[in-house]
């Protein structure tokens, strides 16, 4: 088997051609976004065991911030207000920018 080393041309800077992404662009695409209470480990026995009425005891104070997520990355944290018969999360601290 003969082997040849392969030369490839210098790339150089070239003007982008064609259209470009804008912010704008992206900023229309929809995202799933999760406010997280807290969370636990349960085995498997206590998760079969629960029924109406259960308590699961969470590793989060209350009155402590919840976390806000996308994508499982935390985004911000916040308190909890009700907008009519729903919740809802005031943020008070961006994690990240």
């Amino acid at each position: 088997m003969d082997v040849k080393k392969v030369h490839f041309p210098e790339l150089e800077e070239q003007e982008a051609k064609g259209a470009s992404l804008s912010d704008r662009t992206l900023s229309d695409i929809p995202i799933e976004v999760t406010v997280e209470l807290g969370r636990t480990k349960m085995t498997l026995r206590e998760v079969l065991d629960l029924k109406e009425g259960s308590i699961v005891e969470l590793d989060r104070l209350a009155g402590e911030p919840l976390d806000l997520k996308v994508g499982g990355q935390l985004i911000a944290q916040g308190e909890v207000v009700a907008i009519d018969d729903c919740y809802g999360l005031r943020v008070t601290n961006v994690v990240i920018k």
